[in-house]
């Protein structure tokens, strides 16, 4: 597990955060959503520059596909991305001796708009099974290249907004997958699943099945720990979400390893986090100072 510290420095009760994560994207796969990934890049990109906004990114593994011949068990040419051979003999000879590096380059061009607001990266599925099959570490070279955080498999992230002598801290915790399951039921189960093992985490974030999902938020009721009593307790709430995947179920043409393997087609949807960390109610008569949080989900095509 990786622990960070993210700090925030916020102006007034009205400065918003908006945390994206980017969950298998699947670079250099043939099915990848890339003008999709481009346009979420650029909307961030411009979000990033308003007044009183803060945006990050953290990305949730599978940033690659990093399959490659020595992959005998799961590479098929037909799954390659055009971009690997729309070129001359020679550029696509060169493309095809080095396909993760050439995957890697590939992604850094599309995240490139948002590189400064990326906290870091976690490992998915795909990059571990290229580290420890082929012994080359595809997701540090990643990291090391785009100049984030290695997260590891997991990580828990504390959120500290600080506004003059106030602060205010979320907590999410994220992890690439929680297991697997094609049942409808099987994601709503494994992200409760979450929620009961995390505790302290105000927003969880898990991927890996493609299949996107979000929780009703879980409501903690508690009472202040200082001041007058409440007449009745207080809430806040909990969130947990899978935000989907970067890739086209059932596109035209040959089949895919989704199509061929009778995965359901996917929503092509993502989520996002909204937080006003300085927002101010009162409910009953008593002041409360939490940080108001949402979930927004949203198509990506």
């Amino acid at each position: 597990m990786y622990l960070h510290d993210e700090i925030v420095e916020c102006e007034s009760r009205s400065d918003r955060v908006e945390i994206f994560p980017f969950y298998d994207t699947h670079v250099g796969k043939k099915n990848c959503a890339e003008t999709a990934i481009r346009k979420q890049a650029n909307e961030i990109a411009r979000r990033g520059e308003m007044k009183n906004r803060h945006v990050r990114v953290v990305l949730g593994g599978d940033q690659i596909n990093a399959i490659n011949p020595a992959d005998i068990r799961r590479f098929d040419f037909h799954e390659l991305a055009d971009w690997f051979i729309d070129s001359d003999a020679e550029a696509t000879r060169e493309r095809l001796s080095d396909m993760a590096n050439q995957e890697i380059n590939r992604a850094i061009e599309l995240f490139g708009p948002v590189n400064k607001y990326i906290i870091g990266a976690l490992s998915g599925n795909h990059e571990k099974q290229m580290r420890t099959r082929q012994n080359v570490d595809v997701h540090q070279a990643f990291c090391n290249r785009m100049k984030i955080i290695n997260l590891t498999d997991e990580a828990l992230i504390r959120f500290r907004f600080r506004r003059g002598a106030e602060t205010r801290t979320v907590k999410i915790y994220m992890r690439h997958g929680y297991g697997s399951g094609r049942t409808a039921g099987a994601e709503p189960m494994k992200l409760q699943r979450m929620l009961d093992e995390w505790e302290d985490a105000d927003i969880l974030f898990s991927g890996h099945t493609h299949s996107f999902c979000l929780l009703p938020p879980k409501p903690i009721l508690y009472v202040p720990d200082k001041g007058k009593l409440p007449t009745q307790p207080f809430y806040r709430y909990r969130y947990a979400a899978n935000p989907g995947c970067w890739l086209l179920s059932h596109p035209p043409g040959r089949g895919t390893y989704e199509s061929a393997s009778c995965y359901p087609a996917r929503p092509m949807m993502t989520v996002k986090a909204v937080i006003w960390p300085f927002w101010h109610t009162k409910v009953k008569g008593q002041s409360m100072g939490r940080p108001k949080i949402e979930l927004r989900t949203y198509t990506i095509l």
